[in-house]
């Protein structure tokens, strides 16, 4: 999915990542969607990595705005016209 700006913290692509991991992570929180038991992340010496599930150890302990969704889902509706 394309986003037509800058990358960078404050950009769009930025917004959508962020809130997009805190979403997902299950770090210090019940899984709501655990990794399968043979996921190679379960081997990472990093906790930031394998407690959340993610292979990504920025925003796994940040609260997500829920307002992204309905830029998320923008976004999906722009790309699914422009296939």
């Amino acid at each position: 999915m394309a986003i037509e700006d800058e990358a960078g913290p404050e950009s769009e692509r930025g917004y959508i990542e962020r809130n997009s991991i805190a979403l997902l992570s299950n770090y210090h929180k019940p899984a709501l969607d655990a990794p399968s038991s043979n996921w190679l992340g379960h081997y990472c010496t990093r906790e930031r990595v394998r407690q959340p599930g993610l292979w990504n150890q920025n925003h796994v302990d940040e609260g997500y705005d829920p307002a992204f969704l309905d830029n998320l889902h923008r976004l999906v509706k722009s790309a699914e016209h422009a296939a």
